[in-house]
């Protein structure tokens, strides 16, 4: 949806620009912009998000934008649970200090987006807790 956005943005001509063709800006879009991708992810390992961050920082490049940081979390789906129990807080404060420091100084630090990807539980426990779940889930239907 947000890729679908931002088509407008840029003519359907063609422009040779960093060596690589790619689309140029209309008028009031001339302005580089700053990228940032907040995503969540079902999986436990942080590589699952790898596709993704290289689809963000090549559309980056496409569309003339810079990419400022991406505030990722794995094995989310636990997360609620964790928050409910009091556990897991500095996630999501770490969250929003990603957004402070993104306003202040432009960018994400890396000690940040380290406790906003954090290990919230061990593989083995993390996949006991999530298939639990999805079971629950199917036998309520």
């Amino acid at each position: 949806m947000f890729l679908d956005r931002t088509i407008p943005s840029m003519e359907p001509f063609f422009e040779l620009r960093d060596e690589h063709i790619r689309h140029p800006h209309r008028g009031k879009f001339q302005d580089r912009g700053k990228v940032v991708l907040v995503s969540n992810c079902g999986f436990w390992e942080i590589d699952n998000f790898d596709p993704l961050l290289r689809h963000i920082k090549a559309y980056c490049k496409n569309a003339n934008r810079e990419f400022a940081g991406a505030l990722l979390r794995p094995h989310g789906i636990v997360l609620k649970n964790l928050l409910r129990a009091g556990l897991a807080l500095d996630v999501v404060e770490a969250a929003k200090e990603a957004g402070r420091q993104l306003v202040e100084n432009g960018e994400i630090g890396a000690e940040t987006v380290k406790t906003v990807c954090r290990e919230l539980m061990p593989v083995e426990t993390y996949l006991e807790v999530a298939n639990r779940g999805i079971q629950r889930a199917l036998d309520k239907h």
